[in-house]
């Protein structure tokens, strides 16, 4: 039998409230004292703390009530399940995931379809295959665009980014030059994270234009 000893964290931040994804081997844990995973907006971390060779402890930092908890776990418990699933104890509010990368991220698509119901931001709540991954993605671009990293082959960094329901499209104001980010599941936000440039090809990229009202591109802020 071949036993996966990767497996995913994926917790909700409690400050900017995305999920943050971060990959572990069994081996890892025995080795250090202390992990930690920290939220891109630096504003949380996950902490993971060696109790024995065979045991270890989680710190989450949780959305629902504001405080972290903290659960006692067994290195057999880690591999025991595909997914293992921690809730605050307060609210109910799933608050963090451990499992294989595939079955994490397709059990926080089918959450954050459940969460998009409930959000009415915009006023196109119910546009987005998946409304947070299409933020995060929105401002993974903001970020790439204030370092300069956003342009054309063309030279212009004038771009303009139309929101469709699964992707983002930018395009040129000077040249045909276009690029496709997609942005309707956790697999496209990991791909995204990875991003730190975007140049637009003149690739005559086939696409439905039927979005929102465009944006342009902005220096002075993000898009949320």
């Amino acid at each position: 039998m071949i036993i996966n000893t990767g497996t995913t964290f994926a917790y909700k931040c409690s400050s900017c409230g995305t999920f943050q994804f971060n990959n572990i081997s069994l081996f890892e844990i025995p080795q250090k004292e202390e992990i930690v995973f920290t939220c891109r907006c630096k504003g949380s971390s996950l902490v993971i703390k060696k109790e024995s060779p065979s045991t270890f402890r989680t710190v989450i930092p949780c959305m629902g009530c504001g405080t972290n908890h903290t659960y006692l776990m067994s290195v057999k418990e880690f591999i025991a399940q595909e997914i293992y699933i921690f809730n605050c104890p307060n609210t109910g509010m799933k608050q963090c995931f451990m499992g294989s990368d595939q079955i994490v991220r397709e059990k926080i698509d089918n959450l954050e379809r459940e969460y998009d119901e409930l959000i009415n931001m915009f006023g196109y709540d119910n546009y987005f295959n998946n409304t947070q991954v299409m933020f995060d993605s929105l401002n993974i671009i903001h970020d790439i665009a204030e370092r300069g990293n956003l342009f054309c082959e063309c030279g212009n960094d004038d771009i303009e980014l139309l929101l469709l329901s699964d992707k983002i499209y930018l395009r040129c104001n000077l040249c045909p030059g276009n690029k496709i980010i997609y942005a309707s599941s956790n697999e496209h936000l990991k791909v995204n994270l990875l991003i730190k440039k975007i140049m637009l090809l003149d690739e005559e990229q086939p696409v439905d234009l039927k979005p929102m009202e465009p944006f342009i591109i902005k220096r002075d802020g993000r898009f949320l």
